[in-house]
């Protein structure tokens, strides 16, 4: 079998070391069951009893088939899939709390505009709004940097009106930017926050708030921007989740493929940095061959700048350096197609050319490369359930539902059929968040499981049923809600 046929001896090496040390590390200590069903000796299973059983079957029975197998890769999105809520937007948050900046005030209007010069000409008026309230807080108490104002420096700015006008502004504006530019575009934008600082001062910055929000409740808060500064747009309210987490679901499940000789990649939107932070600060480092996501442009002196990286953006591979970089670009963003492109360009030729095995997901940015690859056996969507019939991770929560109570499909069915088998996995969005052994989730400040996030989910699915739809024809007619192209169902 060619198992990770990319990594150098001193990284295997070092995987050895490093995973005798974790070993007796409480943070990371995970265990799978190796007392699988007879005749799969050997196979590492999950035990974990906060597994829907359904999905924790399918996991095994998937194990047991594809474990030792040559060539053999899961794909993992990380926001929303790997960890419980959006690593990267509650770093927007640890970023506006501690003012962790590189950016002097003139340059700040021409970072925030771009990709979006044909915005409507409000952008403009929150781009002013910005500016002035960055550009007095830069006056008072800059000159910003990465690692951010000194915690008695925080209380006095948290305080003042410019503060509250700038943060509340700023993650205000990045709501709307999806609704005023392209996917290409609005993507990168939270990214560019991120201009003149170094790959190690955002994974600085990143995994101090992973470590942060990992260890606090959920919880839901508000900003609102003063009512007596004159401003172009006028007060403002937003609301965001506060929290993040990686359960120890995950790390058991990263560890079983690891041990079956599986490997575990990350496909993430979020940023490249943000996300080996990640990996690191969840404990999930030992079981990861490599990290693909957003990679934005350095300048000459490896600065990052405000434009996407489409020609040198590579992999982040684990190494006895920390992290390297893969010998493959991936030469596409990492969401929605991107994502199957930058699979195709950076992973599957390191494996002779083969495409994942697994896939793990909860949004349309997934759903390519959770539908599109025939060489799909299994695929979990962690279950938001407030993911519509537009959304591709609605689709696939119906999709889950259908082959098991409609077509009865376990793994071996599944298989059989030619299909992959969907699964759909529930979760607990409260407290510190974990899963939870169901189908459906525990929405935060929402009463009671849910399934789907509203009846349009359940008409749909429905309609599945009374017109006996195979998978292909339920993926391929119903992503017409939100995908103006697709390939298709195992298309490639």
């Amino acid at each position: 079998m060619m198992k990770k046929p990319f990594v150098c001896a001193a990284s295997l090496i070092l995987r050895t070391a490093v995973a005798a040390v974790v070993a007796v590390a409480a943070v990371v200590a995970v265990s799978c069951d190796r007392n699988p069903h007879p005749g799969q000796d050997g196979v590492s299973h999950l035990r974990h009893q906060d597994w829907a059983p359904d999905v924790r079957d399918g996991l095994n029975r998937f194990m047991d088939d594809c474990a030792g197998k040559e060539n053999a890769y899961a794909v993992f999105d990380f926001d929303n899939t790997s960890s419980i809520f959006d690593v990267e937007e509650q770093l927007a948050i640890y970023q506006l709390e501690t003012m962790s900046f590189a950016i002097d005030p003139e340059h700040l209007p021409g970072i925030l505009s771009t990709g979006l010069e044909s915005a409507p000409a409000q952008c403009r008026d929150w781009i002013s709004d910005i500016t002035s309230a960055y550009s007095g807080l830069y006056t008072k108490y800059g000159p910003f940097t990465p690692a951010g104002l000194d915690a008695q420096v925080l209380g006095t700015v948290h305080s003042d009106p410019l503060w509250l006008e700038f943060a509340t502004k700023m993650r205000a504006m990045y709501d709307k930017v999806g609704d005023w530019a392209s996917v290409d575009d609005s993507y990168n934008w939270i990214l560019y926050w991120f201009c003149g600082m170094t790959e190690s001062q955002i994974y600085d910055i990143a995994y101090a708030s992973h470590k942060k929000y990992s260890a606090v409740d959920t919880s839901v808060e508000t900003w609102t921007s003063p009512a007596e500064l004159k401003s172009s747009v006028g007060q403002v309210s937003v609301s965001w989740t506060k929290g993040v987490q990686v359960s120890e679901n995950i790390r058991e499940l990263w560890k079983c493929l690891d041990e079956n000789g599986i490997d575990v990649w990350v496909c993430s939107a979020s940023g490249i940095d943000q996300i080996r932070a990640a990996v690191d600060a969840f404990g999930l480092r030992d079981y990861c061959s490599g990290v693909l996501a957003m990679t934005i442009s350095k300048d000459g002196t490896g600065l990052y700048t405000n434009s996407y990286d489409y020609t040198s953006g590579y992999a982040a591979i684990p190494s006895s350096d920390g992290w390297t970089r893969g010998s493959l670009a991936t030469k596409s963003q990492t969401a929605g197609p991107g994502k199957v492109t930058s699979i195709l360009n950076a992973i599957a030729p390191l494996y002779g050319g083969a495409t994942p095995l697994a896939g793990f997901m909860d949004s349309t940015g997934d759903f390519n490369f959770c539908t599109e690859f025939s060489s799909l056996h299994t695929v979990v969507c962690f279950n938001r359930a407030n993911r519509k019939i537009t959304d591709g991770g609605g689709l696939i929560a119906e999709v889950a539902i259908y082959e098991k109570e409609t077509l009865g499909y376990d793994y071996a069915k599944a298989r059989k059929a030619g299909d992959t088998l969907y699964l759909l996995q529930g979760r607990d969005e409260n407290g510190l968040r974990g899963l939870r052994s169901s189908n459906k989730t525990l929405r935060y400040g929402v009463e009671g499981e849910k399934l789907f996030a509203n009846r349009d989910n359940e008409a749909q699915l429905t309609e599945m049923i009374q017109k006996n739809l195979t998978v292909k024809q339920a993926v391929d007619t119903y992503s017409g809600n939100f995908l103006k192209s697709y390939d298709g169902y195992h298309s490639k």
